[in-house]
């Protein structure tokens, strides 16, 4: 099954679901009943199908960015569907309030009673209808969150027996930016500029940089612009979205970089009795799997040895990944530090759990094991621009002993 198939298949399921809204909704209120209210929340629905589907199915670089309205309709209709799975939920708590006010006893109206007066029933139940509004709230909230906001993640960590010449030594990550048609080389600025602000002594991008090929070289030279004003430089590994998208145009453009691409492989960054070195593994496909998509554990622990191959045992390790997997291996040999991404911090987060990676060991934020720690990365950007709970981040990592 081709990746517009998987699309067309979403889409549709959104479709069926904005059908049942409506359906539930006319059993509710009389408004909806109303052929004027009928065909303009189907109609709305279909095209927000369509200009979705549209806008998924084409080159990625077909959205420019100049053009304000093709977002804005983009933006309105990724917020209209998204709101429909809000609306879809809402429903039982709306069924049990139109019919506890249905039951409410009320005075018959009187010769006195003023004529038009609105009963409470009636009040109660527009007000009522009124609330069919919260799912739209819902969905541009996820928009917005998704493609405005950007925090960033401090974090100090402690290693007893730290090398001094890594004590307030600064590590910051930056991880699935998805530069393309929801994630500009503007949106790269302001992620960088956050980080940056921060100081960070070593920055490294743990995969999914890039989903526009067309945006790899302005964006490798925005980071080959950065490198003097970052001591230890800038390392990178692969993601599951190089692969989808063109992994060797991402090899053959960074080894002309001033960017390190860590591939199973290591670098010394600082020497000394106590050494640090930096651990970078490939994604580890499986060979079973859809291409870029799934990982094997037998791949995944070759490729974790192949990194942590001849490094003294004496020397102090950091491990990027993509993959949060690695952080049971990273737990295991006792790195103290694992950095990974790929779950957007589960994208869509309701009551604390998300609603997406809901299996996964790892799927966003700080986890200790074993005395040593591991980072889920909620990532910068996002393929698909909707978020909800967890929004885009940059993360620094300040070692102390």
């Amino acid at each position: 099954m081709g990746f517009s198939d998987m699309v067309l298949m979403a889409l549709a399921l959104t479709g069926l679901t904005g059908c049942l809204n409506y359906y539930l909704l006319s059993r509710l209120f009389p408004l909806y009943r109303r052929p004027l209210v009928r065909y303009l929340f189907l109609a709305v629905t279909a095209a927000a199908i369509f200009i979705t589907y549209d806008s998924r199915i084409q080159p990625p670089s077909s959205l420019d960015a100049k053009h304000g309205i093709d977002y804005a309709l983009l933006y309105g209709a990724i917020a209209w569907l998204c709101g429909q799975f809000a609306l879809l939920l809402a429903q039982p708590f709306l069924y049990v309030a139109v019919k506890r006010l249905q039951r409410t006893n009320q005075p018959a109206p009187t010769a006195s009673s003023p004529e038009g007066l609105v009963t409470r029933r009636a009040f109660l139940r527009g007000a009522a209808a009124l609330t069919l509004l919260i799912p739209a709230g819902v969905g541009a909230k996820g928009v917005y969150q998704a493609q405005v906001s950007m925090t960033v993640r401090e974090h100090t960590l402690t290693f007893p027996g730290l090398p001094p010449n890594l004590r307030g030594f600064k590590i910051g990550q930056l991880s699935d930016t998805h530069l393309g048609p929801y994630f500009s080389l503007q949106r790269l600025d302001t992620a960088i500029d956050l980080l940056m602000r921060q100081k960070p002594d070593l920055v490294v991008i743990t995969g999914d940089f890039v989903d526009d090929m067309n945006l790899l070289a302005p964006a490798i030279s925005r980071l080959n612009s950065l490198q003097p004003r970052i001591p230890q430089g800038i390392y990178f590994c692969l993601g599951n979205h190089e692969y989808i998208r063109n992994v060797s145009l991402v090899r053959s453009q960074l080894a002309q970089s001033r960017v390190v691409l860590l591939e199973n492989s290591s670098r010394l960054i600082l020497p000394g009795p106590q050494p640090f070195y930096l651990l970078g593994a490939d994604y580890p496909e499986s060979a079973t799997g859809r291409r870029g998509m799934n990982i094997g554990a037998d791949r995944r622990q070759q490729c974790f040895a192949a990194t942590n191959q001849g490094i003294p045992a004496e020397a102090f390790k950091v491990l990027i990944a993509h993959h949060p997997d690695f952080l049971i291996d990273g737990f295991a040999a006792r790195i103290p530090l694992t950095l990974a991404g790929h779950t957007h911090g589960g994208q869509v987060v309701v009551a604390g759990k998300p609603l997406f990676y809901s299996q996964a060991s790892y799927i966003g934020g700080l986890y200790q094991e074993n005395g040593v720690y591991g980072y889920v990365s909620s990532g910068a950007g996002q393929w698909f621009p909707f978020r909800l709970g967890c929004p885009p981040e940059v993360s620094l990592f300040t070692l102390q002993d």
